[in-house]
C-alpha cells in the first residue's frame, strides 16, 4: 500500500471512529434521534460493523410493523452470516438472538422465532427465556414442548412458580394427555393464521393446510362413480363445471344466474312438489328454467345424485312491502330499478334463511334420503344494493349473514352427512393476500378465476377421496 493509500485509509478510520464515538455518546444521553442517524452514516461508511448494525435495527424499530420487519431482517441478517454467534453465548450474542427471536414472534416467520428461542433457552439457561419459548411453542400447537419448557421455566425461577403459571400447567398437561389417548387430529381445536408464504404458495396445499384443514378426518366418498347435484349461485355453476371438465357426472340446477337466494331455492322446492304457490311465481320459475329442463328431469337428478353441493348466494332480496311476501323479479337493470321502488329490498336475517335452507336440504332427502350434503358460501359478490349507498358494505353484511347460516345449518342442526366446504374463504381471504383471485379471465371484479374454482375443486376432490 503506498503511503498515499495509507494516509487515506488511517484519515478514513479516524472518521469512522469519531462518528462511532459519537454514535455511542448519543446512546449514553438517551438522545435516540440523533443516535439513529449517526448509526446510519456509521453503517455507510462500515457495513460490517456487528455491533453498529444491532444497535441501528433496535433504533429503528417504532413499534410498526414496517420497521419491525425492517429490524428483523437487518438482525437475522447477521445471525445467517454469523453462524458461530449461536456458538459463543457472550451476554451481547445472546441479546442479539433474544432480539431477534421478538420480532419474529411478532411479525413471523413463526418457525424462526421457534428456532431461535429453543436456541436461547438452552444458551442462556434462564427462566425468562425459556417462559418465552413455552409461549411461541403453544401458539404453533407444540404443547408437549411448551409444557416441558414452562416446568423448567419454574424450575429455574421459583418466582414462575404462581397460581397463573401451576394453573397452565395442570390443564396443559391434561389437554397432553388426552391428546396421546386418541388421534393426534382429536385433540383442541387451535389454528394459526397463514404466513404470507403459504398464501403465495401453492392453492391446493394452503385450502388443505390452512382452511379446510377441519375436514382432514371427514369421510372419503368421492370417486369417478359419484353424481353430484349443485343448486343455489352461480358459483355452483362454477363447481359444477370444474368437477365435469375433471370428469365427474355433475348436473347444476340454475332457476337464473341472477335469482340467487334461498327463497328463490325454496319456492323452486314448492314447485317441484307440486305445492301451492303465487301463480306469478310459477309462471316466472317456468319461464326462468334452462333449456330442456323440466320437472321430471330434474327430481331424476336428484333422485340419482350421491352428493348435493348446496351454494349459498346472497341473503338480500325483494319483498313485497304490505304482505311482506318474497317477490321473484325479472332479472334486468331496468326492471330492478323499478321494482326497488315498487317492492322493499332488504337483507333477510340469519334465521329466515335457515329455515330455508333446511327446507330445502328436507325436501332433497325426502326424495334421495341416502344423499351427502356439502354447503359452500359463494364469493361472487352482491353487484347491486337498492338497500345501501354501499354495495362493498352491503355485501359485507350478506355474505357474513351467509356464512352464519352455513354454520348453523351444518353444525347447529342434527343433520348427518352434512359438511361445509369453505369456497368463500378460499376466495375472499386467501384472494385478498395473493392476486388473480377475481377478475384474472375477463377484468371483471365480480368474476372469479377459472384457474382457481379448479384448484378448489381439486382441494374438495382430494379431501373426500380415498388416498
Amino acid at each position: 500500500m503506498s503511503t498515499t493509500a495509507l494516509d487515506n485509509h488511517t484519515q478514513f478510520q479516524s472518521i469512522v471512529g469519531q462518528i462511532r464515538t459519537l454514535a455511542y455518546k448519543y446512546i449514553e444521553d438517551k438522545d435516540f434521534v440523533s443516535a439513529q442517524l449517526a448509526f446510519q452514516k456509521l453503517l455507510e461508511l462500515d457495513p460490517t460493523d456487528i455491533n453498529a448494525r444491532f444497535i441501528y435495527a433496535q433504533l429503528i424499530d417504532d413499534g410498526s410493523h414496517k420497521k419491525r420487519a425492517e429490524a428483523r431482517d437487518m438482525l437475522l441478517a447477521i445471525l445467517d452470516e454469523h453462524p458461530e454467534i449461536f456458538n459463543e453465548p457472550s451476554e451481547g450474542n445472546l441479546h442479539l438472538i433474544r432480539n431477534a427471536a421478538v420480532r419474529c414472534s411478532h411479525v413471523g416467520p413463526f418457525t424462526r422465532s421457534m428456532e431461535l428461542f429453543r436456541k436461547l433457552a438452552r444458551a442462556s439457561n434462564l427462566a425468562a427465556d425459556y417462559f418465552s419459548l413455552s409461549e411461541i411453542l403453544t401458539q404453533n400447537n407444540e404443547f408437549e414442548e411448551a409444557v416441558a419448557a414452562l416446568e423448567k421455566t419454574i424450575k429455574l425461577d421459583p418466582a414462575y412458580d404462581n397460581p397463573i403459571n401451576r394453573e397452565t400447567l395442570e390443564l396443559a398437561r391434561s389437554n397432553v394427555k388426552k391428546g396421546k389417548a386418541r388421534d393426534v387430529k382429536g385433540r383442541a381445536k387451535v389454528g394459526r393464521y397463514p404466513e404470507t408464504k403459504d398464501f403465495l404458495g401453492d392453492l391446493q396445499t394452503l385450502i388443505t393446510n390452512h382452511i379446510a384443514v377441519n375436514l382432514a378426518a371427514a369421510p372419503k366418498f368421492v370417486d369417478k362413480s359419484t353424481r353430484f347435484f349443485t343448486m343455489g349461485s352461480c358459483f355452483a355453476r362454477n363447481l359444477s363445471k370444474s368437477l365435469t371438465d375433471s370428469g365427474y357426472a355433475s348436473h347444476h340446477m340454475e332457476i337464473s344466474e341472477y335469482i340467487n337466494t334461498t327463497f328463490a331455492n325454496r319456492v323452486f322446492v314448492d314447485w317441484l312438489r307440486d305445492a301451492t304457490i303465487d301463480p306469478e311465481i310459477r309462471d316466472r320459475i317456468v319461464e326462468l328454467l334452462p333449456p330442456g329442463s323440466s320437472k321430471a328431469n330434474t327430481l331424476s337428478v336428484i333422485r340419482q345424485a350421491n352428493v348435493f353441493i348446496l351454494t349459498l348466494g346472497v341473503a338480500a332480496a325483494f319483498f313485497d312491502r304490505e304482505t311482506g311476501a318474497f317477490v321473484l323479479p325479472r332479472p334486468s337493470a331496468l326492471n330492478s330499478r323499478a321494482l326497488a321502488e315498487k317492492y322493499k329490498f332488504r337483507t333477510a336475517s340469519v334465521q329466515e334463511n335457515v329455515d330455508n335452507v333446511l327446507y330445502l336440504i328436507n325436501f332433497v332427502r325426502s326424495i334421495s334420503p341416502g344423499i351427502k350434503v356439502i354447503v359452500t358460501v359463494s364469493p361472487v359478490p352482491l353487484l347491486t344494493s337498492f338497500e345501501y349507498e354501499s354495495v362493498v358494505q352491503a355485501d359485507c353484511l350478506s355474505k357474513s349473514t351467509m356464512r352464519l347460516v352455513a354454520h348453523e345449518v351444518v353444525n347447529n342442526s342434527n343433520l348427518e352427512n352434512i359438511w361445509y366446504w369453505p369456497s368463500f374463504e378460499v376466495f375472499r381471504w386467501a384472494g385478498s393476500n395473493a392476486s388473480s383471485f377475481f377478475a384474472a379471465d375477463d377484468g371483471a371484479a365480480w368474476h372469479v378465476s377459472e384457474d382457481k374454482v379448479s384448484a378448489t375443486v381439486r382441494a374438495f376432490v382430494q379431501t373426500f377421496s380415498p388416498a
